[in-house]
């Protein structure tokens, strides 16, 4: 595990600007694309986008060429390909509807972590491992300090136990999901509905009151000053497919303007 994997942590510990992005498309050029851009992170989305197990792991591997880190966000379906895309070298893993009873959540999360902390299964011919050639206690030890669990918040029953999922303290960073929350609470795609807007508050207020690192979804660059003074402390701008589609958008509408003005 290289030095460059606790680089997250470290930025989070001294509150350093923190900027990621979804990735639906399954072409791991995508994660070079962002770290080119200088983005800090990507998480590659099982959950909607139509990334399967080696996909995913393209896009890892991409990522830690690049030098960007790589969180995986699993769907209900893919729990337990959670130590796969862990053996393949990302460096988190982002859980939906965190907090859900009955999900198979906080099972997963057990996963995620080595023996005595957790009941990840082991094998030392992967790639997290140095495929065998390292020292496998020391990778162990490392991947159990170092790799960052995300949880979702985006359903009523979570937000209204916020205080006790907090308490039991069972991942390392938390992020309201308002697309899931605005469904969960019968306005759906009203992400600035006063219910989500209520919602999404007091899952802010109750990290801040724990000081649990939470960050925040955006649409916009304009959306972020806002969530910054709430406290986020890391920001999710939108997915790759549809900061493409709006490019394109402009771009066309571009191209038609000039061509419209040349005529005049």
């Amino acid at each position: 595990m290289s030095e460059q994997r606790n680089r997250l942590r470290r930025k989070m510990e001294a509150k350093e600007f923190l900027l990621g992005g979804f990735v639906f498309s399954r072409d791991s050029t995508v994660p070079e694309v962002y770290a080119a851009a200088g983005f800090d992170f990507v998480i590659v989305d099982m959950e909607h986008g139509l990334n399967d197990v080696a996909t995913a792991i393209a896009h890892v591997r991409a990522s830690r060429a690049s030098g960007i880190d790589a969180f995986v966000r699993v769907g209900g379906a893919n729990l337990l390909d959670i130590p796969r895309m862990l053996d393949a070298g990302c460096d988190g893993i982002v859980v939906p509807h965190f907090g859900l009873p009955g999900a198979g959540v906080a099972e997963a999360l057990q996963t995620m972590k080595y023996h005595p902390l957790g009941t990840r299964p082991t094998c030392t011919g992967v790639s997290a491992a140095a495929f065998g050639l390292g020292n496998f206690a020391a990778c162990a030890e490392q991947a159990n300090a170092n790799i960052i669990s995300v949880g979702l918040i985006e359903d009523r029953e979570s937000v209204a136990d916020i205080d006790g999922i907090l308490d039991r303290k069972q991942v390392d960073w938390i992020m309201p999901g308002p697309g899931d929350l605005a469904t969960a609470l019968g306005v759906h795609g009203q992400l600035r509905h006063p219910k989500v807007e209520a919602a999404v508050d007091q899952i802010f207020a109750a990290a801040r009151k724990r000081n649990q690192p939470i960050g925040m979804y955006i649409n916009d660059p304009s959306e972020l000053p806002a969530w910054h003074a709430q406290g986020a402390q890391f920001f999710v701008l939108s997915i790759d497919l549809k900061l493409l589609a709006r490019s394109l958008q402009l771009a066309a509408a571009s191209c038609r303007k000039a061509v419209q003005a040349a005529a005049e």
